[in-house]
């Protein structure tokens, strides 16, 4: 396997800081569950919601969400929420869910495997708590601590094999592709709508 390289979101927040008041405007949802009315989002009081997202991610090899080991979750929950946006697009492969092997590999484990030492060094000093838990742990961590920071948060299946996408040759593109089986699709999204029913 070639050499990963991983790109922190931290890096693209510390870009967008500078424009954060301009670009987005300050609203947190205290109001949940969302639903619809019509072609509109809205809080429990019918209120019109508006997403502000960033896209955090998780769908890479390692299966960790970037930047975990350069900050600690609450701080990179908390800049997020100080930033102006009120919600993130946390992506995650269907691998996640539905292949026992890769979801049961903690943390360290998964670092081990690609290689990448010094990330798990990082993750010691800022977020030691979730090093030695299961991948599918970690993911709910990361989930838990951006909702107590009253971020919300959008879980988007991103790909099916964990890996940086999208071409025409990755395998993760459309029905019936390698790595796009509809029934493990399915699968995977009923089991990650099971483990985050009655989550707020």
């Amino acid at each position: 396997m070639g050499r990963l390289v991983f790109f922190s979101f931290v890096s693209i927040f510390s870009f967008l800081v500078t424009f954060s008041d301009v670009m987005i405007p300050q609203h947190h949802v205290t109001a949940l569950p969302l639903s619809t009315d019509s072609r509109w989002i809205v809080d429990e009081n019918g209120q019109r919601v508006k997403l502000a997202c960033v896209n955090w991610v998780s769908h890479l090899e390692v299966m960790v969400a970037e930047g975990l080991s350069k900050q600690p979750m609450d701080a990179i929950a908390k800049r997020i929420l100080s930033m102006g946006f009120n919600c993130v697009r946390l992506t995650w492969p269907v691998f996640l869910v539905t292949n026992d092997t890769l979801g049961s590999l903690t943390a360290r484990q998964s670092f081990q495997i690609h290689g990448l030492l010094e990330s798990i060094s990082g993750i010691q000093a800022n977020n030691p708590s979730i090093i030695d838990l299961s991948l599918l742990d970690v993911y709910q961590a990361v989930v838990s601590s951006l909702g107590d920071n009253n971020v919300m948060v959008i879980l988007d299946n991103h790909v099916s094999k964990p890996g940086w996408c999208c071409s025409n040759f990755d395998g993760n593109g459309f029905f019936g592709d390698q790595y796009f089986d509809p029934d493990v699709w399915i699968t995977g999204l009923t089991r990650m709508a099971s483990m985050f029913n009655g989550v707020t």
